[in-house]
């Protein structure tokens, strides 16, 4: 089915669920929060300028009945600082990133322990891999429509069951590879232009339940399958076939929450670990070293997560907040070699260990305001050598100071 006819489809229920419920006296419950914050970064040594963060988030919600709400969604949120995302075959390193986003969903009570939820969506992200670029002209900037719906199933206020499914298009319009002289990357498969344009399908499920001790616990898992519209297979003679770029993602998450009480404080914590994993028919052929690899992108990869927020002051409506979190994954590739810093290929297999460890503190103004401070560190830790294209080995930190708005 085509992204239209799902948006179609999606768009017809909207209409279809609001004409019978929009004379009910809508009740408007306006939701926004915002941030600036400004510092700097630090990456192998070197440092940055002062630059900011910025970010705003608008939810004019508005509620028909108890049965049915309508939940739009704006924002926008501007990364000052460098960081390192993954968009085609590893790491690429941005000086900064703009986000911009817009999304409209519908929530209906079916009773009341079934809830049906349906949204659409758009949004964009542009990337700046040096200062002097312009916006809306980076090689990865791109755009993803969206359109999914998930059902519920809710045993009182704890306990509920969902199961739900998401289409989305993946689109980068700038993108076009090294024949067109445009890219630093050698690899035959990216040869064309837009060959990271994707249709993804998303299937999800999900379950909450309180548990022993004061916990909450959460179990979700997904299945991806995602079509590649332009890029084909590349084979051992580094040819392209016809048969398109198929790819399946797969992963689950638990996840144990707890809330420590102590008089005037609250200690918040939650405790995760995921698994996913990633098969591809997609090969890779480096022509400048007229190197094979078959089951090029094929990974698997495990996570463990830590969240601690400790609340505490004389108006636990309004507390202090110090936050620590750290995060751990480690992704071991099935098939892909390492290579040396001279770009030769060697036969042990690719590995990355990624680290963060982030700390904040908030000290509230008024009811809505806080002025907030946070740092943040990373690590990237590989056997892989050659980072012409892509980053594997790295240390970056950055600090910000700065303000956020709740209403």
């Amino acid at each position: 089915m085509s992204f239209l006819k799902i948006c179609s489809a999606v768009f017809l229920g909207f209409f279809l669920t609001a004409a019978g419920r929009l004379w009910a006296e809508p009740k408007y419950i306006p939701v926004a929060n915002g941030l600036f914050s400004t510092g700097q970064w630090y990456f192998d040594g070197t440092k940055s300028e002062v630059g900011g963060n910025a970010a705003m988030t608008f939810v004019p919600a508005v509620q028909f009945s108890n049965n049915f709400s309508l939940i739009p969604t704006l924002q926008t949120n501007y990364h000052g600082t460098r960081t390192a995302e993954e968009l085609a075959g590893g790491n690429t390193l941005f000086h900064d990133t703009w986000d911009n986003g817009v999304s409209l969903k519908a929530v209906n009570g079916l009773g009341s322990d079934w809830f049906i939820k349906e949204n659409v969506g758009y949004r964009f992200k542009w990337f700046r891999e040096t200062v002097d670029e312009s916006w809306n002209h980076g090689l990865y900037d791109y755009q993803i429509y969206d359109g999914g719906t998930e059902l519920e199933h809710r045993w009182g206020k704890h306990i509920s069951l969902a199961a739900g499914y998401d289409f989305s298009y993946l689109r980068f319009p700038n993108y076009v590879s090294l024949e067109s002289g445009q890219s630093s990357d050698d690899a035959r498969e990216f040869s064309g232009a837009h060959v990271l344009d994707e249709r993804i399908h998303l299937f999800s499920l999900r379950f909450q339940t309180p548990l022993f001790w004061k916990m909450d616990g959460s179990l979700s898992t997904f299945y991806s399958p995602r079509e590649y519209t332009n890029q084909t297979v590349v084979v051992l003679t580094g040819l392209l076939t016809p048969s398109s770029r198929r790819d399946v993602y797969f992963g689950n998450t638990a996840t144990l929450n707890r809330v420590f009480p102590i008089k005037k404080t609250r200690l918040i914590s939650s405790v995760s670990y995921s698994y996913a994993s990633m098969d591809s028919n997609q090969n890779h052929y480096d022509a400048s070293q007229t190197q094979f690899v078959a089951n090029y992108y094929a990974y698997d990869q495990s996570a463990v997560g830590m969240n601690f927020t400790l609340a505490f002051g004389n108006k636990l409506e309004s507390p202090m907040l110090i936050d620590l979190g750290y995060n751990y994954s480690n992704r071991n590739y099935r098939s892909r070699i390492i290579q040396m810093a001279d770009a030769s290929y060697q036969q042990e297999k690719l590995s990355m260990i990624e680290q963060a460890l982030n700390l904040g503190f908030s000290y509230p103004l008024s009811k809505n305001f806080r002025v907030r401070t946070t740092s943040a560190f990373g690590w990237s830790k590989s056997n892989n050598r050659y980072e012409s294209s892509y980053s594997y080995n790295y240390r970056n930190a950055e600090y910000q100071f700065g303000f956020t708005y709740d209403y």
